[in-house]
């Protein structure tokens, strides 16, 4: 499997504001202008995307640079373009899960928050999204640049035949409404455009309570349950379409 995505920058922040999976045909490797070709047209994004995945936030390092050290501070230079990014961490579970259904397809990653940033769910950060996103939709000036920081939840179209959600289980409707909002609009979108939608979820919360508080497992959950939603979460696409799967 190859991951590729572009990367931006503003105000000495980073951003992943596009990116994708691609998983190989034995022997094959691709190039960042043969990803391009796949989906330079809605008809190829057509044939060749098999589905999307909704996570939290990107952690991503280019292939070639140190993932212990902000990237900003690294002889990097290729921003605004495809690149290849490492297959590490939280990716791996995918990769794993996705290799037999998606031989040949790509799989459209999308992150609720575009920026770069390993402890993203700290309260001073959500603080200043929630903020943002109270006045998104309105022609107030944003802390953060909406077009590169934040999805078009209003008109997001995801794609492929399935889209699993695994942005996490902490959205949290009374502290940061907003974000829930947000949150909740691109769930809602999902589900109207008829896409086949999977995620896990804790099995005491149930499937309905999950969609109610918009909570669904992420392989970035760094728990004593992070054994247990990695082994759902290749459970799920076991089936293809995926489905949802609870975890105990």
């Amino acid at each position: 499997m190859q991951y590729f995505g572009i990367l931006e920058t503003k105000y000495e922040e980073l951003f992943l504001t596009s990116s994708y999976l691609y998983f190989n045909k034995e022997d094959e490797t691709i190039t960042p202008k043969e990803l391009k070709q796949l989906i330079k047209t809605n008809k190829d994004r057509k044939k060749n995307i098999a589905g999307t995945v909704f996570l939290y936030n990107p952690v991503v390092t280019p292939i070639g640079f140190d993932s212990n050290k902000f990237l900003l501070e690294q002889d990097f230079d290729q921003f605004d373009e495809y690149i290849e990014l490492k297959a590490e961490s939280y990716i791996t579970t995918f990769k794993q899960a996705m290799a037999k259904q998606c031989q040949g397809k790509l799989v459209e990653i999308k992150n609720l928050f575009n920026l770069v940033e390993e402890n993203i769910d700290a309260s001073q950060l959500l603080m200043k999204f929630n903020a943002d996103l109270e006045t998104y939709n309105s022609s107030q000036n944003t802390e953060f640049d909406r077009d590169i920081m934040y999805l078009d939840a209003q008109n997001i179209i995801p794609t492929g035949k399935f889209v699993f959600f695994a942005w996490g289980e902490k959205i949290n409707p009374k502290e940061f409404p907003y974000i829930n909002d947000y949150a909740k609009l691109i769930y809602d979108r999902t589900v109207q455009m008829g896409k086949k939608v999977a995620f896990v979820y804790k099995k005491e919360k149930t499937l309905d309570g999950s969609i109610e508080l918009l909570q669904f497992a992420s392989p970035v959950q760094y728990s004593k349950y992070k054994h247990a939603i990695n082994h759902s979460i290749k459970k799920s696409f076991e089936s293809n379409p995926p489905v949802s799967i609870p975890y105990e």
